[in-house]
């Protein structure tokens, strides 16, 4: 086998520099391929090597596949045009194949043998690559269907990390390559990343020669006729660091590199190179302006950053060579990766849940059916009659254990993601938002601690999406009729365990629009000239607006304010509005919690009292109406049985009227005190009586009605608050010695709610207007109470609320129910009479 001759000394130069380009594999498939490049016509190769076909063309050069019969393989051999015959261009090429020898590296194409043809032309041979340029990579991937997914960027990254760390280790060499583009890079089989083309690289030991004279953008169109000097213009220039396109190869160095590096990460983030001009435009463009900002792209801030600072406009501020800008990508793979495995982690907790939802919907629904099945029950029914009922509220209760279980299993899930990636954005949104429902919960379950913890929680987790909610305002509208009226604002607080209003000050005339207040409880007090006052309580919670819009309303609800003389001295109004029912775990058969619009009306402030109901039974005596006051008088607990032993609450005087006897415990039955032992039709009777005498619509409250009246709107569990203690209000344990017993309705000033219901917690409790059902009441489909009465005869039971003197604590909550038969008198249960209003 012939050996190829030794070059002469005299073609080494001193100082070697850029000249042609070796040609990159074509963005077509590479060599060996059937559809590579037609071949060319056969050249007269040293004897080692056997021509195939030509690859390609640029530049000086020209890329052709050989056979090396030596060593039996496919390689390429780069050799230099027969138009490129120059010295200076022969020696462009000799530095070339010396540089490129120096760089021993995975991602520099290695070169086996370099020599000269019998013509002078010098060749080199290199390893053979098969793949495509990354820039067909690169428009592949944006032409796909959907974009680019983080799955395929992050394969891009991966490239665009290889070709940094390619061009890092040259720069540890002391070289910088100074044509960098994606058209350079080849993308080849079995994931090999190479940088290609090394014919302008330059070390950076080497002195460039004296300056030409000013560099101009016209210049790249002139061709290179010697090695590099001041001035010179060379690379591509949608890639080309503005002071490579302005010839000022004193400052060229790795930041260059840097720079050009920077454009082809541009190109990957946004699909397009940084600039588009070509020619002399196209150095314009580098020249007096940066590229069009990657803020528009959905390209993660992060890699923005990487890729503006690669890209600065002077070299100061960019990485300092390729190995720096290879180090923060493959930091953001890493993140990327841990970002994936986290993803992934929190895929499976979101796929429970859909399941979740679906148990607590179940469950509902099994709540409803078991409620159908029960209400038609009575107590005193046999076990078999409940049976399937219970059947149904037992699985209910399974199922929403299961929910518990399963949103347990997502929180551990979703915060497994977060030990993956603890800056995992969608981690940390799902439990800020779990822990905004969780506390919107607690708050309005009036469950203080839990709420105090659930907001550290959210705050932990909220990354300014929830900013609003957690700054506790919300704001209050309010208009009346007629408008005008003066507005006084408190705002309820905790004194001695029980909520009394502190005063804030004066909010002005109504209307009032978008006020902006603090979440909490307040209270309004509205005075205009000729009307009542009016005690209107308001809710205020985070991020929401009070502003009494009714069911189905496009706009705020006028309250209307009465005139002095609509109402007595002994009532309080009751504004419509949507206020809290039930929820309260302690109270006997409480309702769901469920925010419910009640309309408005006018209540008696006291308990209908002995003196009340005695003139009402005796002006049915004196209209000769005796056997219907005799049905209406209260009777004692073994009345219910009729015969010898009925006996009369109150006494039947000689002239027929009646009135208060002395009874073993002659100071429950005093004038003041509170009417009981009435069944449901004398409590009706007496309603009835009323409104005829005064002209106004008189009736029982209904039991909604008496909750709100009880608990204003914010859901508290008492009238004056959420704790409880006897000398509050009349109760069981509110007597230091002897029988527990009645007391006049006026006793007990704590005893008051919002709109100044007294007696609401204890004393006497209240018949009610409608029917006692398991279910509660009716409540449409926009959420407003259906008013509806108990028809006047039949056994069912009748609803009553309220505590009584003989009352446990629990007894005494606001959303406690009772039912009692309407024949069957009770020594707890007395009346109150309401009208609605307007």
């Amino acid at each position: 086998m012939k050996t190829v001759k030794k070059l002469p000394e005299a073609a080494h130069p001193a100082t070697p520099g850029a000249g042609v380009r070796q040609a990159p594999a074509t963005e077509r498939t590479c060599p060996l391929q059937d559809d590579a490049t037609p071949s060319a016509p056969r050249l007269a190769l040293p004897e080692r090597y056997q021509d195939i076909r030509l690859l390609g063309s640029g530049g000086f050069g020209e890329v052709r596949l050989v056979f090396d019969v030596r060593l039996e393989r496919t390689v390429a051999m780069k050799i230099l045009r027969p138009d490129a015959v120059a010295p200076t261009l022969s020696a462009r090429f000799l530095a070339e194949i010396q540089l490129t020898a120096g760089l021993d590296h995975p991602g520099i194409v290695p070169v086996y043998d370099y020599g000269a043809l019998s013509d002078g032309r010098l060749w080199f041979t290199m390893a053979e690559v098969r793949g495509r340029t990354l820039r067909t990579v690169l428009d592949e991937a944006f032409a796909a269907p959907g974009g680019v997914s983080s799955v395929v960027r992050r394969r891009l990254l991966d490239v665009f990390a290889r070709v940094c760390d390619a061009v890092a280790y040259a720069h540890s060499r002391g070289v910088i390559h100074r044509d960098l583009k994606p058209d350079n890079i080849m993308v080849g089989d079995f994931g090999r990343v190479l940088v290609m083309d090394w014919g302008i690289a330059r070390r950076l030991d080497a002195r460039p020669e004296d300056p030409q004279g000013p560099p101009s953008p016209e210049r790249f169109e002139h061709r290179v006729d010697g090695l590099t000097r001041y001035g010179d213009v060379l690379g591509t220039p949608a890639y080309m660091a503005p002071e490579q396109a302005r010839g000022d190869v004193g400052r060229h160095g790795p930041k260059t590199d840097v720079y050009a590096l920077g454009a082809i990460l541009y190109y990957a983030l946004s699909g397009r190179p940084p600039y588009t001009g070509q020619g002399a435009a196209g150095f314009r463009q580098v020249l007096e302006s940066a590229p069009e900002p990657l803020s528009a792209t959905d390209a993660p801030p992060d890699l923005v950053a990487i890729c503006e600072r690669a890209m600065a406009r002077e070299p100061e501020p960019r990485y300092p060579d390729a190995g720096a800008l290879a180090a923060d990508i493959e930091a953001f793979l890493g993140g990327a990766q841990r970002r994936e495995r986290a993803l992934a982690e929190l895929a499976k907790a979101a796929a429970r849940r859909p399941e979740i939802t679906q148990l607590r919907a179940r469950a509902e629904a099994l709540r409803a059916e078991a409620k159908l099945l029960l209400d038609p029950v009575r107590p005193f029914d046999p076990v078999d009659a409940k049976l399937p009922g219970w059947e149904r509220e037992d699985e209910a209760e399974r199922l929403l254990g299961e929910a518990a279980l399963g949103e347990t299993m997502w929180e551990q899930e979703v915060h497994g993601a977060l030990a993956l990636d603890p800056d995992l954005p969608e981690a940390h949104a799902a439990l800020a938002d779990h822990y905004r429902d969780k506390l919107v919960e607690a708050e309005r379950a009036r469950r203080p601690a839990d709420a105090a913890r659930l907001e550290v929680l959210l705050r932990a987790h909220d990354r300014g999406r929830h900013a609003a909610f957690l700054s506790g305002m919300g704001a209050l509208t309010l208009v009346t009729d007629p408008a005008g009226a003066q507005v006084t604002l408190y705002r309820y607080a905790t004194f001695q365990r029980r909520l009394a209003p502190e005063l804030v000050g004066e909010l002005g005339p109504t209307p009032i629009v978008d006020r902006p207040l603090p979440h909490g409880s307040y209270l309004l007090r509205v005075a205009a000239p000729g009307r009542a006052e009016v005690s209107y309580p308001v809710l205020i919670a985070r991020g929401e607006r009070w502003d009494g819009r009714p069911p189905g309303g496009e706009a705020p609800y006028p309250v209307p304010l009465p005139s002095i003389a609509e109402m007595d001295p002994g009532e309080v109004y009751v504004p419509a509005g949507w206020t809290w029912i039930g929820g309260d775990a302690e109270a006997p058969d409480s309702l769901p919690r469920r925010l419910v619009w009640i309309d408005g009306f006018i209540a008696g402030r006291f308990p209908i009292t002995n003196e009340e109901y005695l003139a009402f039974l005796n002006d049915l005596v004196a209209s000769g109406r005796d056997g219907e006051a005799l049905a209406a008088c209260p009777r004692a607990p073994q009345g219910i049985v009729a015969g010898a032993d009925e006996k009369l609450a109150y006494e039947r005087l000689p002239d027929g009227r009646f009135g208060l006897k002395d009874h073993d415990l002659p100071e429950v039955w005093r004038p003041r005190g509170p009417a009981v032992l009435m069944t449901w039709h004398g409590a009706m009777a007496y309603a009835r009586w009323l409104s005829a005498r005064t002209g106004r619509p008189y009736r029982l409250l209904h039991e909604l009605e008496r909750e709100k009246a009880t608990r204003g709107v914010d859901g508290r569990f008492y009238p004056w608050g959420d704790h409880f203690d006897p000398t509050w209000a009349r109760s069981s344990n509110s007597h230091s010695a002897g029988q527990p017993s009645r007391v006049d309705v006026d006793e007990y000033p704590l005893d008051e709610s919002p709109y100044g219901l007294r007696g609401a917690a204890g004393n006497s409790r209240d018949w009610c207007l409608n029917l006692w059902t398991r279910s509660g009441p009716r409540i449409d489909a926009d959420g407003r109470l259906v008013l509806e009465s108990a028809p006047p005869d039949g056994d069912a039971f009748r609803a009553g609320r309220g505590g009584a003197w003989s009352s446990v604590e629990n007894h005494c909550r606001a959303a406690a129910r009772f039912a009692g038969r309407p024949a069957q008198p009770r020594s707890t249960a007395g009346l109150r009479v309401a009208r609605p209003y307007p």
